[in-house]
Order: C-alpha cells, then structure tokens, then sequence
C-alpha cells in the first residue's frame, strides 16, 4: 500500500470516528428522532414505524461580526430523561392534559481554538417532536445579532401542503392553498401536510423574544425549507443576549387529519405560569358588539350622522345581552381617532377619550347594573410608538371602570411605517402588552398581532387571537368574501396554533344593500356549528340584536359552553369536513359540530365519547331539506331525540352546511 493511499485511508477512518449518532424514540417507540454531529457540524432526521419523514437536515446559526456556529462540531456530553405528568387548565379545551414525554440533550462545541458551546434539546411524544437551542453565555457569546438560523427541514416526500403566504402586506389573513409542497415558497406557519399514510404540522412554540420563523423553499421544485427568520427593517434578524432558549420548533404528527386537532404539544412546551399569578379575573365567555353594522355598512366608525358607537345603541346591545345570557358587550369606534379613512393614515387614536356622541362612564354603569361587562377596545392602526406612549394609563383606565377585557388591533402593512407584524418587534411589544394588561386585571383578545405559539399556558390572560381571515371579510371585502371551504381548513392550519376569534353567529344573510357582491359562505346552522369546530374562549355573537331577537336558533347561542372539560375531533378531513364533540367544563351536557364544505354530506357519526349506555336527550339544529349557503342559507330545523351513549348519528349537511347538536343526560 503506498504512503498517499494510506493517508487517505487514515482520514477516512478518522472522520468517520469522529461522526456521533444519538437517538430519541417517543413513548410508544414509533417516532425516532436522529442527531448526527460531526465535521460538518449537527443535524436531525425524523421517521415514524420505520418510514423517514423528515431527511438528515441541518442545524446552527449565523451571527454577524463573527463566524457561523454551524460546523466542526463534536459531541461533548448527551443528557436523556423522560417526564409524565398531567396538569390543569385554567380555561382551554381540555381540562386535564397529559404530558408524557422522552428527552435528549445534545451539548456540542467545536472543534477549533474558540470551542464556543450550543445545545440543542429535543422532545418526543407519541404525536410528534419538537427542538430548540439552548446558548449558554460565554465571552464568544454574549451579545449577539443573529442572520441566520440554519434549522432546515428536508422533507421525505413531496406532501399536500395547506399554507398560505408569507411577507405579504395581509399578514396572516389570506384564505389556505393547497398545493404540492414544492410549489410553495415562502408561507407562515402552521404549515398543514398530508400523504395517504401520514399527517403533518410544522410551527413554533414558546415564542418569547425573538422573531416568527417562516418556512423558506430553497429552490424551485424542492422539498427542503430552511427556517427563515422574520427580519427587522434594517435586516438583522434577531438580537439575543445569552444565556439564550430559542423557541421550540415543532413537528405534529398523526396517520389522519383529525390527530392534530387532539394533540396538546403545543401548550406542553410553554412554560406554567408563575406560582403567584392572579387568574381570578379570567372569565371565559361570550360577547356580542357595535361592530358587524360597520363591516356590512349599515353603520360607520367614525362620529357623526351615521355614528355605530354611541350610547344609545351601546344601550340596546347591554339590553339583549342581559336577556340572553351574553357576557359582555364589545364598542368598536368608542373612543376618539375614528375620525375618516383611520385605517390610511398614522394613529391619532386616544385610549382614554372618549367620541363626541358616547359617555364611556355612563355606559359602563349601565351594563353593570344589569349584570353585563364591557370588553374594551385599542385599535392602534399599527403606531406601536403612539400607543406604547399612553398604554399603561389607558389599561388603568380600564381596571378603574371595571373592564376587564380588551380587543386589540394593529391595522395596517408596516408597524411604525417598517416593521413586520410578525417579527421580534412585535413578537416584544405583545409581550409588553399582555404583561401589563395581566397587571390591571385584563384579558387579551389580539387581533393582527404575533401568530400564537402556546403562551397562554404561561400567561393565561391571552384568551383568544385573530390571526386568521375571519367573518369579517365576508361583510365588505372586495373579492366577495370567503369560501365555503375556509372554516373547514382553518381547523386544521391556523387552529393548531391555538384558539381563534373568528366572530361567528352571522343570522341575517340578507345584507347587500351595501354590500351587494358580498355574502357570508354558510347555511345558519353550520354558523351554530362553529361554535364548537373553532375553538376560542371567548366567542362572539357577532350579528346585531335585531337580528337575533325572537330567533329560536339564538338558544343555541345561549346555551353553548365555551370552556370544556374534555374536546375531541371525531372526524375530518381538510378542506372536506369536519365533526367535534366537546363537554361542558361545568356539567355532564356534550355538544357537538359539524361542518362541511361546498359539497352536500352525509355522515355517521359514533356517540363513544358519551357515557356507554346512558340515556341522553339530544337536541339538533340542522340544515333542511332545501338549505344551502348561495340561494337558501336561512333555511333551517331543530329536532329533538333521545339515545344511549354509543349508539350512532346520521347528520345530512347541505352544500356549504352543518349540524350543531346538544346531548343533556336523563
């Protein structure tokens, strides 16, 4: 053998010595995660019974002023654990959620001079994994300006993918394509998959400081995204100080679609909230408000003539809400700043003023003398400078008149005329607003704001998000509206990311006066379902009292719980249909949803999550014969029987339909 060959074949061996391999199986041995470390630095590769899903992918970072933390890399010491336990809700879906886990640590330097140190820790459960970064402070690195993280997911095969677009002026209020993965570009997450064996849902948790990650392709006609980082307006993309955890990055995994809507991953990787927080204040409920009229036209933000916001009207809503078991009562344009075309120009909003035409004061006293709260409202027009300025005393303002509610909005392409809705901006100015909001006693309800990421498991103020196209784009928006398909994709995209304000309850169809080409894309009893299929808990009733008012359907407004001891998806599939049964968090009464697209349904549906063989008194609110969400949307009936837990249902749904179904034990 000659001295080159044999240098060569030394190398060889050398490298190879140096590569270590570390696994992670999940609970139930299906998942199995692989880390590599080597020369060319860490990586990860997920299967699931044997079948690769995720490809050896890479991880690290780049910094500026110094060089990547992405190559030579070697193993310094591995650390393994595994955790179960079962915790309570404050408010949620589920009382009790189970977290039963394994856990790997891999604790790498490089193999150079500097030997700066980075960690990355990964957990696996029986329905999916999730890592994140951990780096320790060292003189290397301390004070840090991140260009790029280098987490990538190679994906196996070229899925369905559900997603919708990223960097584009609407934020996340675009309706879902589903499309091969390859054709996808750059899209916010959750980012939905789907094969004939195998579901999939990539997104984030623990988002605490720190910008959203969006899902990059590399090229055309790939299947490997790297996780791009949502930059600040001077590109930099995330200033960090050390001792620094990144937010989890988060891969769900089933065999059906309806598997990720029963995964509670999401809320596992947040952190409990401080021993010492003060939940008492936290009512979940439902709200109805001056605030559909303007979307449809009937009414105007702005003072004047054709005022939505004034004390009298504010009147007629506290009225019917105190009737109809509604908890409070949202006023959209209450306070000074309306004036015009607000949403084109800088904020001139004031948080504790209010509008010519509306006595705040008196209104508040009204609604407390006949047992019903006000949720407030701060609309910035995305002038985070403006109203950072006067927050603290506008949430006092609040705590003093007994409000304990908030409805935020960022209106607007740019904050500050800049920034990105979704990166480290305003990823801080949330933080910053549910900390104060939590100290004056104030629940959060955000709209056009930072995505959710489980964070209230940490901080249970921050009760729902919109994050979402929702109801309103079908009362004024000039593409007509959403399709029939939305509110039955949007369960298993945007709702893994937690609960969402999509403002259902639309009675009257009939609104085109104003809005001639637009139309809401349902029969009224798939706008009772969504009660249950969109979980959010707070739930507006979200058409006016003179259209509710003597409607027998309302009583499924009234009655229908919005915070549950137990919830499960039955059944589904995206963009088709789906059901979702959910119990009541204080009695034994189930209720259940169901939803379908543009196409006419019929569905079997098991009653196994009752109690096996008792008896129960169901009462249906379904389409009839004639419904159907173009020409017959109104169309309607309600029908009562009785079954035994197990038996079997037969729901027929009418194209754009649904079926909302209470079951109340004898």
């Amino acid at each position: 053998m000659s001295k080159s060959v044999l240098v060569l074949l030394l190398l060889y061996c050398s490298n190879t010595l140096v590569a270590q391999t570390h696994e992670l199986r999940s609970p139930d041995n299906k998942l199995l995660v692989t880390v590599s470390v080597d020369e060319k630095g860490v990586t990860y590769a997920l299967s699931s019974d044997g079948s690769p899903l995720i490809r050896p992918s890479n991880l690290g970072f780049s910094f500026k002023h110094q060089p990547s933390l992405a190559l030579n890399l070697t193993t310094e010491s591995v650390e393994t654990n595994n955790h179960d336990e079962r915790w309570e809700t404050v408010w949620g879906e589920r009382r009790f959620i189970e977290d039963k886990h394994n856990a790997l640590t891999v604790n790498v330097k490089e193999t150079g001079a500097s030997e700066r140190r980075f960690s990355v820790i990964f957990k696996a459960w029986n329905d999916g994994i999730a890592f994140r970064y951990f780096i320790p402070q060292q003189q290397e690195l301390n004070r840090l300006t991140i260009t790029k993280e280098h987490t990538t997911f190679a994906f196996d095969r070229n899925f369905r993918a559900w997603w919708i677009p990223a960097y584009r002026n609407q934020r996340y209020e675009y309706q879902y394509s589903e499309s091969a993965l390859s054709s996808a570009d750059a899209v916010h997450t959750p980012l939905t998959l789907e094969d004939d064996d195998v579901v999939m849902a990539i997104h984030e948790a623990a988002l605490i400081d720190y910008p959203s990650m969006v899902l990059k392709n590399i090229d055309d006609n790939q299947i490997i995204f790297n996780a791009d980082l949502v930059p600040w307006a001077n590109g930099d993309k995330a200033y960090v100080q050390t001792p620094f955890f990144s937010p989890w990055r988060v891969i769900q995994v089933g065999t059906k679609a309806a598997d990720l809507l029963n995964s509670d991953i999401l809320l596992n990787l947040n952190a409990p909230p401080a021993p010492d927080t003060n939940t008492s204040y936290i009512k979940p409920g439902k709200y109805m408000g001056i605030w559909w009229e303007m979307h449809t036209g009937e009414k105007s933000w702005s003072p004047g003539e054709n005022q939505g916001a004034t004390t009298e009207r504010a009147k007629t809503y506290i009225d019917f809400a105190a009737a109809h078991r509604i908890d409070s009562v949202l006023i959209e344009g209450w306070n000074k700043g309306w004036e015009g075309e607000w949403w084109k120009r800088k904020a001139t909003f004031s948080f504790t003023t209010p509008v010519e035409g509306f006595d705040l004061q008196e209104v508040t006293r009204y609604a407390a003398s006949k047992g019903v709260t006000i949720t407030g409202h701060h609309e910035t027009t995305a002038g985070i400078s403006w109203y950072e300025n006067q927050m603290e005393d506008a949430f006092a303002f609040y705590r003093d008149l007994g409000i304990g509610s908030v409805k935020m909005g960022y209106v607007g392409t740019r904050l500050e005329g800049k920034e990105w809705h979704h990166g480290q901006f305003m990823v801080r100015h949330f933080n910053r607003v549910v900390r104060i909001a939590a100290e004056n006693g104030v629940m959060v309800n955000a709209h056009e704001t930072i995505k959710g990421t489980g964070l209230s498991r940490t901080w249970p103020n921050i009760m729902t998000r919109e994050s979402v196209r929702g109801m309103e784009y079908n009362g004024g928006s000039p593409d007509t509206g959403n399709l029939p398909s939305h509110t039955v994709i949007i369960p298993f995209t945007r709702g893994l990311a937690g609960p969402i304000d999509f403002t259902p309850g639309i009675f009257n169809f009939d609104y085109q006066k104003h809005r001639p080409h637009n139309r809401v894309p349902t029969t009224l009893a798939k706008q009772l379902a969504l009660y249950v299929v969109l979980y959010s808990p707070l739930q507006m009733a979200a058409d006016l009292p003179e259209n509710y008012e003597g409607h027998p359907a309302f009583k499924w407004i009234e009655d229908v719980p919005v915070d549950w001891q137990s919830s499960v998806a039955l059944d589904g599939e995206i963009g088709e249909f789906l059901v979702t049964a959910r119990q009541d968090r204080h009695s034994e009464n189930w209720y259940l949803g169901a939803v379908t697209n543009h196409e006419e349904r019929q569905l079997t549906v098991s009653t196994h999550f009752l109690v096996p063989g008792k008896e129960y008194l169901v009462t249906r609110y379904e389409d009839a014969a004639d419904s159907h969400w173009r020409t017959n949307p109104s169309a309607w009936q309600m029908k009562s029987q009785r079954l035994k837990g197990g038996d079997t249902l037969k729901l027929n749904l009418a194209p754009g339909g649904g079926a909302a179904l209470q079951f109340v034990p004898l």
